[in-house]
C-alpha cells in the first residue's frame, strides 16, 4: 500500500467534535438521557446486595446464629438478585430505545449530508470513502450504540458501585484491592495509544480492498478487451493482503490486552484475601467481612473486562463516528449553490489546453492533455479503467477545476452531464421531465418523448394526466434502467444546451433497450457539441474524432477510420471486440462496461 491509497479525500472529525456531536444528540432527549442513568444506578445498587448478604451469611455461621437468621439473610439475596436483573433489564431497553433514536437522527445527518456534497468532493474513485462510510461506518456505530453502549454503560456504573462499596466495607481491603490498578492502567494506555491508529488503517484499507474487488469484478469485459486481468488482480491481491496485514496486528493487540486484564485480576484478588487474612488475623474485621471484599472485587472481573475488551468496539464506533461527523462537517464547509444558465448558444466549441488535473488521494488523473471539439460534433474518449478519459469528461463539465491548463467552452455554455448511474425520481413522468425543465409543456415533453422513441412514456403520461392526480409512495411504477436512461436523454433535450457530456450512459442498460437508448443518443448528440465515454468501440466509431486514453494521457487521436488503420491499442482493442462479437452471432451488443474510478 502506498501512502497515497492509504490517505483519504474526506476529512475525519477530531475527538472534541465527536464529543460534541455525540453530547448534541443526547441533549435533544434530556429526560430519558436522566431515566437511564437512575435505572443504571438502581440496577449497580441493587447488585451489590448479594455479595453483602453471603458475607452475613458466612458470619451467622460461624458464629451460630441459627436457621432464621440464615434464612433471612438467603432470602435478601435472592430478592436483590432478582431486583437487579429486572432493574438492568429495564434499563438496558431503555438505553436501546435512546441510542437507536439518537442513531437515526445520526444516519439522517449523514446521508443528508452526503446527498448535498459536491461532486469534487468525493468523486475520487480510488479510496470509495464516500461509500465505506454511509455503509460500513454507519453500520460500525449502529452495532456499538445497540450491542456494546448497554454493556459498557452498566459496566461502568457496577464499577462505581462496587468500588465505593468495597471502601465503605473497609479502606484496607480497598487499597488492597488497587494492587490490580497498574496492570489495567498500563494494559489500557498501551491499547489505546496504538489501536486509534491501527483500527483507523483497518477502515481505510478495507475501503480501499473493496474499490478494488469492484472495479475487478465490474470492469472484467474492459480489463479483458484491453489485456490488463492480472494487473487488476495484482492490485485486489496487494490490497487484500495490506488489509489482512493490519487485522492481524488489531488482533495480536487485543490480545495483549486480555493477557494484562488477567493478571490485573490475579494480583487484585490475592492481595485482597491476603490483606484480609491479617486484618482477621488482628480482631479488625470478620470472615465474613473478608468475604464480602472478596466478592465484590470479584464481581469486578466481569465489568472491568467488558469495559477494557470493549475498548476495541469503542475504538471502531469512535472511528466510524469520526468519519461521519466528517461527512457532516464538509458539508457545512464546502455546500454551495451553481446558477444554470437556460439559454442554449447557437454553437459551442470546447478548448482543452494543456489540462492537468490529479485526484489528492492517489497523484493520478490526467496530465497536460490538450483537445479542440468543434461546435456540432462528437468526441468520443476511449481507453481502459484508469486511463484518464472520464477525469477529463468531469473537468470539462466542471466538476473539478484543473491542477493547471484551462479549459473554454465558447458563448459560456454550460455542458450538460449524463453519467452511466440510472436514477428513477418520484412522481409522474412529467415530474421527472420537468426537473430539467420546470415550465415545459405537455406538447413539449411529448415531443421530446417522441425523439427519444419513448412512446411507452407517452402513453402512461396521457393515463397519468387522466387520472389528475400524483401516484403515492406505495403505488410508483418502478422502470427498468433502459426506460429510465431515456427519460434522462429526454431530459436532456427538454434542457435544450449545447454541449452534452455522455459518460458511459449504456452501461447500465439491458440488451433489451440499448439500441432504443443508443437512438436516443444519436438524437441528442445531433446538432450539438458531444463528449462520449465509450468503452464499446463501436459506439465511439460514430464520432468525428477519437482519442485514446492511457495512464491519464491522450496518446492517440484521429477518426475511426484513421486509427483502425494504425497500429496501436484502438486498433488492437477493436479487433478484439468485433471477433467476440462475431463469436456470438445473436449478441449484438456486448455487456456494459461499470463507469471508470480512474484507476491504475
Amino acid at each position: 500500500m502506498t501512502d497515497s491509497s492509504r490517505s483519504t479525500l474526506l476529512p475525519i472529525a477530531s475527538s472534541a467534535r465527536v464529543r460534541a456531536a455525540v453530547g448534541a444528540l443526547m441533549r435533544r432527549r434530556p429526560g430519558r438521557t436522566a431515566v437511564v442513568g437512575v435505572l443504571f444506578l438502581a440496577a449497580s445498587a441493587l447488585g451489590i446486595v448479594m455479595p453483602a448478604c453471603l458475607g452475613r451469611i458466612v458470619d451467622a455461621v460461624t458464629t451460630d446464629a441459627g436457621f432464621p437468621a440464615i434464612a433471612g439473610w438467603v432470602a435478601a439475596a435472592g430478592a436483590g438478585a432478582i431486583g437487579a436483573t429486572v432493574t438492568m433489564l429495564w434499563a438496558n431497553r431503555a438505553l436501546t430505545g435512546l441510542v437507536q433514536d439518537a442513531l437515526a437522527n445520526l444516519r439522517e445527518d449523514v446521508f443528508a449530508s452526503a446527498m448535498r456534497l459536491p461532486v469534487s468532493s468525493v468523486d475520487d474513485g480510488e479510496s470509495a470513502d464516500l461509500l465505506s462510510r454511509v455503509t460500513g461506518d454507519v453500520d460500525a456505530v449502529a452495532e456499538a450504540g445497540g450491542n456494546v453502549a448497554p454493556t459498557l454503560l452498566s459496566a461502568g456504573f457496577a464499577i462505581a458501585v462496587s468500588a465505593a462499596a468495597l471502601a465503605a466495607l473497609d479502606p484496607w481491603l480497598a487499597l488492597a484491592g488497587l494492587a490490580s490498578a497498574p496492570c489495567y492502567i498500563l494494559a489500557t494506555r498501551a491499547f489505546l495509544r496504538r489501536s486509534r491508529v491501527v483500527f483507523r488503517e483497518v477502515r481505510v484499507r478495507e475501503a480501499a480492498r473493496s474499490q478494488a474487488v469492484l472495479e475487478a469484478v465490474e470492469g472484467i469485459e474492459t480489463l479483458t478487451a484491453f489485456n490488463e486481468q492480472e494487473h487488476a488482480l495484482d492490485r485486489v491481491r496487494e490490497r487484500a493482503e495490506g488489509s489482512i496485514r493490519m487485522q492481524i496486528e488489531g488482533v495480536q493487540l487485543t490480545n495483549r490486552l486480555f493477557r494484562w486484564v488477567n493478571g490485573g485480576e490475579l494480583v487484585g484478588l490475592s492481595a485482597i484475601l491476603a490483606t484480609g487474612f491479617l486484618l482477621q488475623s488482628a480482631g479488625a474485621v470478620t470472615v465474613g467481612m473478608v468475604t464480602t471484599a472478596a466478592l465484590l472485587f470479584h464481581r469486578l472481573f466481569g465489568p472491568i473486562g467488558q469495559l477494557i475488551f470493549g475498548l476495541d468496539d469503542i475504538q471502531r464506533a469512535t472511528i466510524g463516528l469520526a468519519r461521519l461527523v466528517g461527512v457532516i462537517d464538509l458539508v457545512s464547509q464546502e455546500a454551495h449553490a451553481q446558477e444554470l444558465d437556460a439559454a442554449r448558444p447557437v454553437s459551442a466549441e470546447i478548448e482543452v489546453h494543456d489540462v492537468t488535473f490529479l485526484y489528492p488521494t492517489t497523484g493520478r488523473g490526467i496530465a497536460e492533455v490538450t483537445l479542440t471539439v468543434d461546435p456540432g460534433t462528437t468526441t468520443a474518449l476511449v481507453g481502459s479503467s484508469g486511463s484518464g478519459k472520464s477525469t477529463l469528461a468531469r473537468v470539462v463539465a466542471g466538476h473539478h477545476p484543473p491542477t493547471s491548463g484551462s479549459v473554454h467552452i465558447s458563448s459560456g455554455a454550460i455542458p450538460y452531464y449524463i453519467s452511466q448511474e440510472v436514477h428513477q425520481f418520484r412522481g409522474t413522468i412529467a415530474d421527472n421531465l420537468r426537473l430539467a425543465a420546470p415550465d415545459a409543456s405537455d406538447d413539449e415533453m411529448v415531443a421530446v418523448l417522441h425523439a427519444v422513441g419513448a412512446d411507452w412514456a407517452i402513453d402512461a403520461m396521457t393515463q397519468e394526466n387522466d387520472d389528475e392526480r400524483h401516484p403515492s409512495d406505495d403505488a410508483i411504477t418502478s422502470w427498468d434502467e433502459g426506460r429510465i436512461q431515456q427519460l434522462a436523454i429526454a431530459r436532456a433535450l427538454l434542457a435544450d444546451p449545447a454541449v452534452v457530456i455522455l459518460d458511459e450512459p449504456t452501461a447500465d442498460v439491458g440488451l433489451h433497450h440499448r439500441d432504443a437508448v443508443e437512438d436516443a443518443i444519436t438524437t441528442l448528440r445531433s446538432g450539438r457539441t458531444a463528449i462520449l465515454i465509450a468503452h464499446q468501440l463501436q459506439q465511439a466509431s460514430t464520432a468525428e474524432q477519437i482519442v485514446v486514453f492511457a495512464d491519464g494521457r491522450a496518446t492517440q487521436r484521429g477518426t475511426h477510420e484513421q486509427l483502425v488503420a494504425a497500429d496501436g491499442p484502438y486498433r488492437r482493442s477493436w479487433l478484439t471486440q468485433t471477433q467476440d462479437t462475431s463469436a456470438h452471432p445473436t449478441q449484438t451488443r456486448t455487456p456494459h462496461e461499470p463507469e471508470e474510478t480512474e484507476n491504475p
